[in-house]
């Protein structure tokens, strides 16, 4: 037998009452927290473009308050039942980016742990073939830096801090935690406004002693930023290296094997706003301690044998300087006094290599480990050091650098860079791309693992040949690294789903590609084995809801260049033809600014039709991909042009993000204006500078003369425009979501019209404040969908109300959605873990025998009234206080009960007054036509008080709950205002 539970929180006096309404069949127990209101609109004329868990309320700094609250408010929503929780559905033979790894040598073979960039933490017990989730589903699930202490105790910083992205997604975390029995259970150690960490080193001669390099948020100005250190296993943290500048943080740090009192530290000054960032500056810089970290001394040019670096292009090294960014450090186990850095300039190139031999106290340049012409060393910097060869080091860049000879000259150690690799199976000899950690086994000689944006490799050979040879420039040759099987992490950021078969899904991910769910001439089998069908960055995919044989993709854009294709399969099985078409670039202007995750979709009434999005909109040629029709103003910063002028501050001078800000970011076609052959007529825009667009007469036989009309102005929150979702049956009725989280804004805002962009309504009110990254629309059930960063919510009622549908569901950013043809399932886009399901109960249909059949989800609602207030007490005299609130029940269950409790822990069952609490307890009791009078005034406390019960299902049975509240003669009051939260529940046993 199942129980229904909804808990609701109200709370007396000058708290309001949280009021909630669930027509869900999916509702379990959950404990409710005071709400929040919804806390208003950001008055900010630009959005960001990408995807970084950056914000605050009201254009105002973030707190970390801020963020515990929106997570409570989450906590404070009815949850989905036990039996529809998510399952995941893959792929488990990608893998995604790993950014650290920590391994455990007293098991055989050796545990190791990954941190995953904004998955959690996983553990593999066979030699990194299989791995499975060490990680709490509902913590935040960005982790940056990952560490083991010789005790066995792992430390994990939340948010990533050493590899911050130019286009793609970077997010930030609250705090740091550690675990004792392997990765089973967490706790947060400290510093939970630290923003992200890119490091934390155990002395292993003292496994209490931690150092904690605590990057800081890349926007907000959080308060716990720099090189953190404990002596107590993580109870206590000190600030040992500070910040110089509100943006700069801890980026690296390293002890001298057998002297750990030496330490080498490196600072970074980094920053972004909406589209443009800086990855450097006076802020960075490398600096030494030799007395535990008492004392540092910041080295400059003044510590460099000879020259600087020839390839250093503004000769200024390790001086201070703006163009001084990411610095990676290391010494070498097998010979203290060696040390290596490497540092890029403020936008990516290499800037210097330099090797000790004095344990850091002076430099001398070596090899250039990457590129001066190219490159995004602000990603990497880091230094791996053979621990049995001084002289033989790996770097990390988009390729692995490898060195036998002390960093004088270097390889490739992957073939990444040097051929292309297509089609790729997911399981590569050979390193994927973007290095960011790497970890020797010390109980296999010359096992080393290596993590990356493809997930966790294993090399037996120290990571050169099998004949211990570094490998050659040969992509032949490079037969060096092993892919784990079962890696079921990655990080998607769009996801499509056939409307013949819910098992073919494409989804595009973050450097790994698009990736589908068969090939072609095979039914989908396995649906965590997934293939890739296009190359980079995989963003938008479609699959054409006519004819799931036609599929789309999309990579990242080199603005104004657009980089899409269509494949088309011969047939679902037998052919295993596939036809592939690339899209041409529309004839936009050559500074046209294209979004790096730009829009592409097909039109809901004829999917022949495509539209792609820059500074402009551009549609397809009937059935054909390059041939192009903009239908909306083409120049960039033309104030007529949809994202307008894009402010100076936010223009990205970067020699390869340019041009990726002040685009179009979301397109939605009005499906009852178009016809199976011809486009919609109607479609609604909006930007990342905030504005929201509508034309009704898109399908002009001139492009130029298609008009468009902003809406909302002075309404809408004016902030980047994550979603547009247009009713299928009402072109006038339309919900779009909005977030700033670059710039400050941790509203949750959804809005809806239902008369074309007239007017609108915020339908946020308990959603908690998060970003809402994408919202869609169940029409035929009436329900609407929001995924954030703290999961899904849904409503039934145009948001009046939202409830949780987060139970199975890891705490990663949901970026997209999609519904099976039935909508008898939801699948998400977890930006972290993957794609995950969520079957829905369908709300009628047929008994299969010719009849005709209906069914009523079971059902619970409670909707409570008012603020409940006693006003005044008066002291000194003895009287009782009667006050009332309402409720509104809705149940389908033949017996439901109403009770009462003081869930806070703090004087259950009393009001309280800061630190003082009345000395009788409140009193409770209710009625209501249906139930009757039901019990008399009994004391509230911390069990449940019932209050009513009903014998049989009741629609909106208004109920009066009566409080009382005692004040004695004698009773001590303190000036101020007494108030509590209370829980009321609503349960069956028979839903």
């Amino acid at each position: 037998m199942k129980r229904l539970v909804l808990l609701f929180a109200g709370t007396l006096l000058v708290v309001a009452i949280a009021t909630a309404t669930s027509v869900t069949p999916r509702s379990r127990p959950v404990r409710a927290e005071e709400p929040l209101p919804w806390n208003g609109a950001a008055k900010e004329s630009e959005g960001p473009q990408s995807f970084l868990d950056l914000s605050a309320s009201a254009g105002k700094p973030v707190t970390q308050a801020q963020v515990k609250r929106a997570v409570a408010q989450a906590a404070a929503l009815p949850e989905a039942s036990d039996s529809s929780r998510w399952q995941f559905v893959g792929p488990s033979n990608v893998g995604g980016r790993v950014t650290d790894l920590a391994i455990d040598p007293t098991t055989s073979p050796s545990t190791v742990y990954a941190s995953v960039g904004s998955g959690g933490v996983f553990k593999s017990t066979d030699a990194g073939d299989t791995w499975t989730p060490a990680w709490p589903e509902r913590t935040t699930q960005a982790v940056g830096a990952l560490a083991r202490g010789s005790d066995g105790t792992l430390y994990a910083g939340t948010g990533e801090g050493s590899n911050p992205s130019g286009g793609g997604s970077t997010f930030m975390g609250d705090g740091l935690y550690k675990s004792s029995d392997g990765g089973a259970s967490w706790t947060l150690s400290g510093l939970p406004d630290s923003g992200a960490f890119a490091r934390i080193v155990v002395n292993p001669d003292n496994p209490k002693e931690v150092w904690a390099a605590s990057a800081g948020s890349l926007t907000w100005v959080s308060s716990e930023r720099g090189l953190y250190h404990s002596t107590d296993g993580g109870e206590t943290w000190q600030l040992a290296l500070a910040p110089t500048g509100d943006h700069v943080g801890a980026a690296d740090v390293a002890l001298m094997p057998g002297n750990p009192h030496v330490i080498l530290a490196s600072m970074w000054d980094h920053y972004r706003n909406n589209g443009s960032f800086y990855y450097g500056g006076k802020g960075s810089g490398l600096y030494r301690s030799t007395d535990d970290g008492k004392t540092w001394t910041r080295l400059d040019n003044s510590d460099i044998n000879g020259s600087v670096c020839g390839w250093d292009a503004t000769k200024t090294g390790l001086n201070q300087s703006d163009d001084l960014g990411h610095i990676g450090v290391g010494f070498a186990p097998s010979d203290p006094n060696r040390a290596y850095i490497q540092f890029a300039t403020s936008n990516g190139p290499d800037k210097g290599f330099y090797y000790s031999n004095d344990g850091g106290q002076t430099w001398t340049c070596g090899g250039e480990s990457g590129t001066i012409s190219g490159g995004y060393e602000w990603v990497f910097s880091r230094l791996w050091v053979d621990p049995a060869d001084e002289n033989h080091l790996f770097a990390g860049n988009v390729d692995m650098r490898e060195s036998g000879d002390g960093g004088k000259t270097w390889i490739n150690n992957t073939a990444w860079s040097s051929a292309v690799v297509q089609p790729k199976t997911f399981a590569l000899d050979t390193l994927h791309a973007d290095q960011h950690a790497m970890a020797w086994d010390p109980n296999q000689p010359k096992r080393v693992y290596a993590g990356n944006d493809g997930g966790v490799y294993r090399s037996d050979s120290n990571g050169d040949q099998p004949n211990g040879q570094l490998p050659t420039n040969s992509l032949s040759t490079k037969k060096n690294w092993l892919h784990g099987t079962v890696e079921p992490w990655t990080q998607p950021y769009h996801i499509s789903v056939s409307q013949q078969d819910a098992r073919r899904m494409v989804i595009g991910l973050q450097d790994n590609g698009s990736s589908r769910t068969w090939t072609p001439g095979t039914e989908p089998g396995d649906l965590t084995k997934w293939n890739q069908y296009g190359g980079g960055d995989g963003f938008s995919v479609q699959v054409d809801p006519t004819n799931q044989l036609r599929y789309y993709e999309c990579l990242q854009p080199t603005p104004p260049r657009i980089s899409c294709g269509r494949r088309v399969d011969a047939a679902a099985t037998g052919s295993t033809s596939s036809a592939t078409s690339n899209f041409s670039t529309p004839p936009w202007p050559s500074n046209t600014r294209v979004e790096v995750a730009m829009p592409m979709l097909l039109d809901p009434a004829d999917p022949d039709y495509v539209y792609v999005a820059g500074t402009s909109i551009a549609r397809s040629g009937a059935g054909v991909v390059n041939s192009w029709t903009i239908i909306s103003p083409p120049t960039p910063d033309d104030p007529a042009s949809l994202p307008g002028v894009v402010p100076d501050p936010e223009i990205n001078r970067d020699t390869y993000y340019a041009n990726e800000f002040g685009a179009v970011t979301a397109i939605g076609p009005a499906k009852t204006t178009g016809t199976s052959t011809t486009p919609a007529s109607t479609i609604y825009a909006g930007t990342d500078t905030g504005l929201l667009w509508k034309t009704t007469n898109a399908d002009a036989a001139n492009g130029s003369d298609v008009k468009w009309t902003q809406l909302g102005k002075g309404v809408l929150p004016g902030t980047w425009v994550t979603s547009i979702v247009v009713d299928p049956t009402n072109a006038e009725h339309v919900y779009a979501s909005f977030s700033s989280y670059k710039e400050g804004d941790r509203a949750a805002n959804v809005w809806e019209t239902t008369d074309g962009g007239t007017t609108w309504k915020n339908i946020s009110s308990d959603l908690p404040n998060a970003p809402v990254w994408h919202v869609t629309y169940d029409q035929a059930n009436g329900v609407l969908y929001a995924g954030e960063n703290l999961g899904v919510f849904e409503s039934t009622d145009d948001g009046a109300h939202w409830y949780d549908l987060s139970a199975g569901l890891p705490n990663a950013p949901i970026l997209d959605m999609g519904f099976s043809a039935d909508h008898s399932a939801l699948f998400v886009a977890n930006y972290g873990r993957g794609v995950y399901e969520l079957p829905l109960t369908e709300s009628a249909g047929g008994d299969g025998s010719g009849g005709v059949g209906g069914a009523v989800p079971a059902t619970l609602a409670l909707s409570l009234g008012a603020p409940a207030s006693f006003g005044a007490f008066t002291p000194g005299a003895g009287q009782d206080y009667d006050a009332s609130t309402t409720a509104d029940v809705l149940s389908t269950a033949g017996a439901a009960a109403l009770s009462v409790a003081d869930t806070s822990g703090v004087a259950a069952g009393h009001l309280v007054n800061g630190s003082f609490s009345l000395p009788q307890p409140l009193r409770a009791q209710a009625g209501s036509p249906a139930a009757g009078s039901g019990s008399a005034l009994a004391p509230v406390s911390g069990d449940p008080l019932a209050l009513l019960s009903w014998s049989a299902p009741v629609s909106h049975d208004p109920v009066t709950i009566a409080l009382r509240q005692r004040i004695g003669a004698n009773d001590a009051l303190r000036t101020g205002s007494y108030s509590k939260t209370l829980t009321f529940t609503l349960s069956t046993t028979t839903p």
